[in-house]
């Protein structure tokens, strides 16, 4: 697996492409090449074709790595996944730690659901991880929660508190959750689907 790929220097970029193409490497120190037999898997969150026009980064090397392109979209696209994430995260490091994997409560799930994550995957680990350590162990409440943003900006958390309904009322179902949020959109933009997306985040489908 080669992550961040896109930053390769031109030279490193060469010889992988030598790799790529004929299967043989030179290890520090051996005075013959050595045969490979690898699948590679790259990653990057550059825009390669820009840096090909550029001169930043090989078209050939490309066209080597780039035989089944694969798109994740942020995790801004993709909310769904940050429930799992968050548990998944929760679980690791509280092994880590020694502790009970904790909670987390609805008022921070509902924060987080809704936050746009500019630094991705990546973000929400340093966000739970240190959130973990700021409790102690304890189940993770909303003040264990550093952002770049104040949650009181975000659209749907505003939603939320304009009906009424407090976000810790939230139910503890997911699925069910989520059908209460979008109905809460849908009840503050008066039916407007397009507004009540907008509202919660999320795309119109």
């Amino acid at each position: 697996f080669l992550d961040e790929v896109g930053v390769m220097p031109a030279s490193v970029q060469a010889k992988l492409l030598r790799v790529l193409e004929d299967g043989w490497v030179l290890p520090l120190g051996a005075a013959q090449g050595k045969r490979v037999d690898v699948r590679v898997l790259a990653a990057t969150n550059r825009d390669l074709h820009a840096d090909i026009t550029s001169g930043r980064f090989r078209q050939d090397c490309y066209y080597r790595l780039a035989r089944f392109p694969v798109h994740v979209p942020p995790l801004r696209e993709r909310r769904e996944d940050i429930p799992l994430l968050i548990r998944h995260f929760l679980d690791m490091f509280a092994a880590e730690m020694g502790v009970g994997p904790p909670l987390l409560s609805a008022e921070a799930l509902t924060i987080l659901e809704v936050y746009d994550f500019p630094g991705n995957v990546r973000e929400l680990k340093n966000i739970v991880e240190r959130a973990l350590i700021e409790s102690g162990g304890a189940d993770l409440q909303p003040k264990h929660l550093h952002l770049a943003q104040s949650p009181s900006s975000f659209p749907a958390v505003r939603a939320a508190r304009d009906t009424g309904e407090a976000a810790t009322e939230l139910p503890l179902n997911l699925s069910q959750a989520e059908d209460l949020l979008i109905r809460r959109a849908l009840e503050q933009t008066h039916g407007n689907i397009t507004a009540a997306a907008r509202l919660l985040g999320t795309n119109r489908p």
